[in-house]
């Protein structure tokens, strides 16, 4: 089984002239042998048994991949002659599942177009994502091949396919000569080739961060689809939707690619617009035009930006008498007598608790959506959509921090910066263009970073093995921006509770508030200020726990309970209430202790990936944690025979 000590460092096989199976490790190999050595990590241990299977996807080729994997098991393998250890699943696979039974030792490799069966899975003792090559792997196999590093000859090696790779770098040609015959031969464009213009802009295969609303919009696709064929009655179309944000969220963009998704027009309406056009008369007249170009086009998606302009009917002031005619208006178009059939409406609203009742009434806007501030990779995808680039992993940790709360017209306005930049400086706009735009931001120190992974490992190690929740992610941070308290680690949990909570989900919520100070005190032998100051700090959130559960729900010492200011007083001058919620906290920091103990092995291989990768999934958590799960013997004697 794996441990949390890599020997990677003495067996990569770095010296250039390393055979395998009397077969010399050349540069693709070794491009391969980076993914494969990078998914097998923390199998990385000389001599143990075991058998896992590595799923390839797009990027695959079985040649260069198995000769990796058999250049990874030699260095922690000892091959026997006409013995091989890479294998690939087929649809005829029972001589090797024979082989690496007999062997205890094998790395199966799945083809991305293989489906594997439940037996196959039962067989492997893990199933891991075979790492793609990238510019790091590339890289390491220019340098080991005395090259020197050049991002044209890396960008070659990364866009070439494997099997033209293959063919330059053969056993019997220098490396040199190789890239050189590969530079001249390489389909490589010499100059930029025009971009195909997208006419229609962004779909909603190009939005993230949507969340309902993306699944929503993707359903009305379909459903628009099916009605222009004459499957689908409009009866069954859902027609009108709300979305609502801060302003820069990408209301307008999310639906134009709604309207390239659904291949249908889209008319932009505007109650300030609207407005403009002078009196009450010419209002109703500018409105109505909207809705009549929309139904002309049908079926076409009218969408209405600041529909909270018009307030509540209910309201009254010197302008609400206009206002109220002209929301009446609006309600006759949604869902009046002459049916606007074939025309989706979505509006769109700062506040809309500002919105009368009546908009949202069943048949006009009765779906909403809450379109939030763009996350990571939603920040990540409006840059590519805005600049055409790809950040490096360097660089989008570097983005990812510093366009933290900014909106999608923020980054906007950054790519227009960055590209003025790169115009001046009479340069192609590139990744550092658009660092240079960003807030200045402070790498941390290593031993700070690890800190940090420590304490959110044992947040979720602690909630895994208590069973608190399901971890969905655990994220940390290199970079902080300067004069601004952010937030360096996170660990994101999945509870789905459709019952009360008991005093059990109490204490274990503290357990889990206490776990990365638990961990900090096993590795470190003291924890950092971090974990207490501000109301949502670690120490902070279980005293509060601790102090409702004791004095605000009846669950503690006793059945009298105190509203939240009452019970702040009592935890500050009664010393007894004092002592039953240090009880607790003491209680529930021993179990988040025992546990970061019991699974220090584990918490150990987590700390290591996370400072290699800053971001891990709960999937990927969940896996190591099973791995490293100690087995349980059986005491019971033997049945007699």
């Amino acid at each position: 089984m794996p441990t949390t000590r890599s020997g990677k460092r003495t067996r990569v096989p770095w010296k250039t002239d390393t055979q395998v199976r009397n077969t010399t490790v050349t540069l693709p190999v070794f491009m391969a042998y980076c993914g494969v050595a990078a998914s097998l990590r923390a199998w990385n241990i000389s001599q143990s048994k075991f058998i896992v299977t590595l799923r390839a996807k797009d990027d695959f080729y079985h040649p260069v991949y198995a000769e990796a994997v058999e250049a990874f098991a030699a260095g922690i393998w000892t091959c026997r002659e006409f013995t091989s250890y890479a294998y690939e699943w087929k649809d005829r696979s029972f001589r090797d599942e024979m082989e690496a039974h007999k062997n205890k030792r094998a790395i199966f490799i799945a083809p991305p177009d293989y489906n594997l069966d439940d037996d196959e899975r039962l067989f492997s003792d893990a199933l891991l994502d075979l790492k793609p090559r990238t510019r790091r792997h590339a890289e390491a196999a220019l340098r080991r091949a005395g090259l020197p590093l050049c991002d044209r000859d890396v960008d070659l090696l990364l866009s070439e396919p494997w099997p033209r790779l293959v063919k330059a770098f053969q056993d019997r040609r220098h490396p040199m000569l190789a890239l050189e015959r590969l530079r001249t031969h390489s389909r490589m464009p010499s100059k930029p080739v025009a971009e195909v213009s997208k006419p229609l802009g962004p779909t909603l295969a190009d939005m993230h961060g949507y969340g309902p609303a993306l699944e929503w919009g993707t359903n009305l696709a379909k459903d628009l689809a099916d009605y222009k064929a004459g499957v689908l009655p409009w009866s069954a179309v859902d027609t009108g939707v709300l979305l609502s944000g801060p302003p820069g969220t990408g209301k307008t963009m999310f639906a134009g690619a709604l309207a390239n998704t659904c291949q249908v027009p889209i008319i932009h309406g505007s109650v300030s617009r609207w407005q403009e056009a002078g009196a009450l008369d010419s209002h109703l007249k500018a409105m109505r035009a909207s809705f009549a170009e929309a139904k002309e086009k049908a079926p076409s998606i009218l969408f209405i930006d600041e529909v909270d302009t018009f307030g509540d009917r209910t309201e009254t002031d010197r302008n609400r008498g206009y206002l109220r005619c002209a929301m009446a208006g609006l309600l006759e178009l949604l869902d009046g007598f002459d049916r606007r059939e074939g025309v989706v409406v979505i509006g769109a609203c700062n506040f809309p608790e500002q919105l009368d009742p009546a908009i949202r009434r069943a048949g006009r806007l009765d779906r909403h959506f809450e379109i939030p501030l763009p996350d990571k990779q939603s920040r990540l995808s409006i840059l590519g959509f805005h600049s055409g680039i790809e950040l490096d992993q360097s660089q989008s940790e570097k983005f990812a921090v510093a366009t933290d709360g900014l909106s999608g017209a923020d980054i906007e306005q950054l790519v227009r910066d960055a590209k003025r930049t790169a115009r001046r400086r009479v340069e192609v706009l590139s990744g550092t263009h658009v660092i240079e735009q960003l807030r200045p931001l402070t790498e941390l120190p290593e031993e700070y970073v690890r800190h940090l992974a420590v304490h959110e490992a044992g947040h979720a190690l602690v909630a895994s093995e208590i069973g608190y929740g399901q971890v969905s992610e655990i994220r940390i941070s290199r970079y902080r921006i300067d004069g601004k308290r952010s937030e360096l680690g996170r660990v994101q949990y999945d509870q789905t509770r459709d019952r009360p909570k008991t005093p059990a989900d109490y204490r274990n919520a503290i357990a889990v508030c206490l776990g990365g100070i638990a961990a900090e005190l096993e590795l470190f032998g003291s924890f950092t200020d971090g974990a207490s100051g501000s109301d949502t700090a670690d120490l902070n959130r279980a005293t509060e726990l601790a102090t409702i559960l004791e004095g605000g729900l009846g669950m503690g010492h006793t059945l009298v309970v105190e509203d939240q200011v009452q019970l702040e007083r009592l935890r500050t001058y009664n010393l007894e209430f004092r002592r039953h919620v240090h009880a607790v906290l003491e209680s529930e920091f021993e179990r988040a202790k025992s546990a970061v103990r019991a699974r220090r092995a584990a918490l150990d291989t987590i700390v290591d990936r996370l400072m290699d990768v800053t971001v891990m999934s709960g999937d990927e958590v969940f896996e190591i944690m099973d791995r490293h799960r100690r087995p349980t013997v059986s005491l019971a004697k033997k049945a007699a025979t």
